[in-house]
């Protein structure tokens, strides 16, 4: 019988009294306790001789990651070499950059792009040559401390990033079994730096009309104008609006389609082309053949560091308390909610999935309330420009 992880972690650490042994498929099995420990194991013939190979512990081992071990180690048997040999490497443990270097060719390659650009920007940026010759499991927890206490004396979010996401990819590559521990597990993120806080600014009317006036007598190209004031009236996300195409935005139907490989949760998501945005909508498409937001060339959108240091000159020429354009996307739920929209619809606007079971089997967009409601807090920004200071 196959195994899932739902019926794992029913077994996990629970008195148990089953089968020693459930099988799952390729040679990969468990082996649960009586206390419920339970560990992966890769059953195999060699030399005609029945072999067990235990690959680690779950969870610590996923079961996703264990079925791609056993492919690999499969992959060796096949090819005539024992699978024992699979974490040989010349007796000689691999670096810090080697484990990144894998982690990325491995794992974040097989992410959306955003993710691992992120990773790149982080991880990479921030870590890579740091213990450039010494191999990763010899690195004492001493010399991890004084690392990340330099981290804090810059940044103390970013500290505390980069050590989750760092246990993140040495996590990974231990339960690969290409390094046999790390130091680096030992550090608690609670302990490292702090917390990225939750956002919580919501803008008034009269401030979403400020920003919209320094936008417009900014001296900034068109489409990075444009952008966020559509940024504004619409509430999405940054990237599901900086890099769409023209293809993307229907005209007939009056619908724009953001595809679900630029959505952060990897759903489609469909937005009415209001009447206050349907102008700005009109002028990109007529401007250019392919990207809505082109940058440094017509074939690719503007950066995010490009949209990131407009929205910085913007807030400098302000007398207003800090924001962020993503702040726009919590102020369109906010303001709407309080002009008596539904959640439903606001949800929608925001392009998140509907929770429960409605996620299953609720796929309506409610294109109609979500124009509505467009179109009112359009009317509220806008009457508050032309009535600002």
């Amino acid at each position: 019988m196959a195994l899932s992880d739902s019926k794992l972690r029913t077994l996990l650490n629970k008195p148990y009294k089953g089968l020693p042994e459930i099988t799952d498929g390729d040679g990969l099995s468990v082996r649960i306790s009586q206390k419920g420990t339970i560990a992966f194991q890769f059953r195999y013939r060699w030399n005609g001789k029945a072999q067990r190979l235990t690959l680690g512990r779950y969870p610590s081992l996923s079961l996703r990651d264990a079925r791609i071990l056993v492919g690999e180690l499969r992959d060796l048997y096949n090819k005539g070499v024992d699978p024992k040999n699979y974490n040989n490497q010349n007796n000689q443990s691999m670096t810090l950059n080697q484990c990144l270097d894998y982690w990325m060719e491995k794992y974040v390659s097989t992410l959306r792009d955003k993710t691992g650009a992120l990773y790149q920007s982080v991880v990479y940026k921030n870590l890579y040559n740091q213990f450039s010759d010494i191999p990763v499991d010899t690195i004492p927890v001493r010399d991890w401390l004084a690392f990340f206490e330099e981290e804090e004396k810059i940044n103390l979010k970013r500290a505390r990033t980069i050590l989750v996401q760092a246990k993140s990819a040495i996590n990974w590559c231990i339960s690969r079994q290409v390094i046999s521990s790390c130091e680096l597990m030992k550090l608690s993120p609670k302990n490292i730096g702090v917390k990225t806080e939750v956002g919580s600014r919501v803008l008034t009317y009269r401030e979403l009309a400020k920003i919209w006036l320094a936008i417009e007598n900014s001296r900034a190209a068109t489409v990075n104008k444009l952008l966020h004031q559509m940024l504004m009236l619409w509430g999405a996300r940054n990237s599901e609006l900086r890099i769409s195409s023209v293809n993307e935005f229907d005209m007939t139907e009056l619908i724009w389609t953001v595809p679900k490989e630029h959505s952060k949760m990897g759903n489609v998501i469909r937005r009415p082309i209001f009447e206050q945005i349907q102008p700005m909508v009109e002028k990109l498409q007529n401007m250019f053949n392919d990207k809505m937001f082109p940058g440094i060339s017509l074939s690719t959108p503007i950066t995010i560091s490009a949209a990131n240091r407009y929205v910085r000159r913007l807030r400098e020429k302000l007398n207003m308390t800090d924001w962020s354009s993503h702040d726009f996307r919590r102020t369109l739920s906010t303001r709407l909610s309080e002009e008596g929209i539904m959640p439903h619809v606001t949800e929608r606007m925001l392009g998140h999935e509907l929770g429960g079971v409605m996620a299953v089997y609720n796929k309506h967009d409610w294109l109609d309330e979500q124009r509505n409601a467009y179109q009112l807090y359009a009317d509220k920004i806008l009457w508050h420009v032309k009535h600002v200071d």
